[in-house]
């Protein structure tokens, strides 16, 4: 008997993902529970075992194919098949779950590209009582990730919410009626989407299956195309959208550390003793935070469905990581709340994670602020692209011993560059220079750092 696995409901408004890795093929047999395919949302890899026992007869989608919700992954011949089945056009069909899934936030390098995909089913339509298209019992309403955080922001069950968008899609407007309608409130405060859960753009065509080598114009080696998957294809996009939305400034400063290393190097020591490396990076967040707070325009999102800046009374700093995959931005949640060694143990959990791609779901997304540090690297300074929707980024570089002047003399101090990256539409010259400034001040003065110590 055949059996159509089908990509299921990860949650969190993932209408479709991307096949990363297929681990079986055509003619091999499965046991339950047997890793079948590797798939990335938008926010994590997720692999899916099969549910049944049986032999691969068909594989639906290639290696880089996008597949929507509910669209049949691949075919099974069961073995010791239950027999009554709900039969359909094409055959018995039947859904599967994923539960506890494995999850990272860097793809598996992929493997060979199977079969061209069919027509992809379309998107079933959500509906709550009342108004939209009616929903089965226990059956999930369909969200943008950022439909998905207001609703939980507003404490809404949005499987109760009738849809208004395209195929039953829950809108934010579509939270606002509901909210008028069973409280009484006027319109309720709406949340910008946040970093990394940008609802899926509409996508490109499939690209090559392989590696196209090109004839050389001129005697030369051949030129090679190589497809945009995974992490970078969805880095490619949010850089994409950052820099046709957002009008980026920045500003660039210096800034004497030279207390402040002293400081670090008496406390890594003390650090090291409770098992934790510390670096200039959990002050950095102290001072970041202390600045965000004489400056909330810039620990916010834009809005820009709504025409709206978001102003959060949370600090969730999200930490621009390196991985082989690419640049991720995991969050440290509560910085506002953390000591100096709490920031030092999460900070080098959510780096190894990254790297190890292994990150979790709840660790990425939704950050209101974001710092990137380029200090190993060197260079002068770099001016760092918005993490939109966010409107403000803060970019740390190498620390060098360089000659200044101290009360007419001229001195040898440890400075770096500080470089402060808003989006003008909302936040004006003057005060990301302020919030700028402010930054410095604290990491000059490492008496004002501590002040603002958890």
């Amino acid at each position: 008997m055949a059996y159509k696995l089908e990509l299921p409901d990860i949650g969190e408004g993932v209408v479709e993902a991307e096949v990363q890795q297929w681990f079986v093929k055509p003619g091999d047999d499965v046991a339950e529970d047997q890793p079948l395919v590797e798939v990335m949302t938008d926010k994590a890899t997720v692999v899916i075992p099969s549910p049944k026992r049986g032999r691969v007869v068909k594989l639906f989608f290639g290696v880089g194919d996008l597949a929507k919700v509910h669209s049949p992954l691949l075919e099974l011949e069961l073995e010791g098949a239950v027999a009554g089945a709900p039969e359909g056009p094409e055959g018995p069909r039947a859904k599967a779950t994923v539960e506890a899934p494995s999850v990272a936030s860097a793809p598996t390098p992929s493997g060979q590209r199977g079969a061209a995909p069919p027509e992809l089913a379309e998107a079933r339509p959500a509906g709550a009582g009342g108004e939209g298209p009616p929903r089965a019992s226990g059956q999930k309403s369909l969200a943008t990730p950022a439909v998905r955080a207001l609703a939980r922001e507003l404490e809404i069950d949005i499987n109760a919410v009738a849809g208004s968008g395209a195929g039953g899609r829950v809108t934010k407007d579509d939270l606002a009626a509901y909210r008028r309608g069973t409280n009484g409130h006027g319109r309720p405060e709406l949340r910008a989407a946040p970093a990394g859960e940008l609802a899926p753009a509409s996508r490109a065509p499939a690209a090559p299956p392989s590696p196209i080598p090109l004839r050389p114009e001129s005697g030369g080696a051949a030129d090679e195309r190589v497809p945009l998957r995974g992490v970078r294809k969805r880095i490619a996009e949010n850089m994409a959208r950052s820099k046709r939305t957002a009008a980026h400034f920045t500003f660039v400063e210096q800034c004497d550390v030279t207390e402040l290393a002293r400081v670090k190097e008496r406390m890594a020591v003390a650090a090291k003793e409770e098992g934790v490396k510390l670096t200039f990076l959990p002050f950095v967040v102290k001072a970041v935070v202390a600045a965000l707070r004489k400056h909330p325009k810039l620990n916010a999102t834009m809005d820009d469905e709504r025409g709206e800046l978001v102003l959060h009374r949370r600090y969730d700093v999200g930490i621009a990581s390196a991985t082989d995959a690419g640049l991720v931005v995991p969050v440290v949640r509560g910085a506002d709340r953390r000591s100096l060694v709490e920031l030092a143990r999460e900070i080098e959990r959510l780096a190894q994670d990254a790297k190890a791609g292994r990150a979790r779901p709840e660790d990425m997304g939704r950050s209101t602020f974001t710092i990137t540090s380029l200090g190993a690297l060197g260079g002068m300074f770099a001016t760092p692209v918005l993490n939109y929707p966010e409107v403000g980024i803060l970019g740390v570089h190498r620390i060098r011993p360089t000659p200044v002047v101290r009360d007419g003399q001229v001195v040898v101090r440890d400075v770096m560059h500080v470089s402060v990256t808003s989006d003008h539409r909302v936040v004006d010259g003057h005060e990301a220079a302020a919030f700028c400034y402010e930054v410095i001040r604290t990491l000059e003065d490492p008496n004002l750092l501590f002040m603002h110590l958890a």
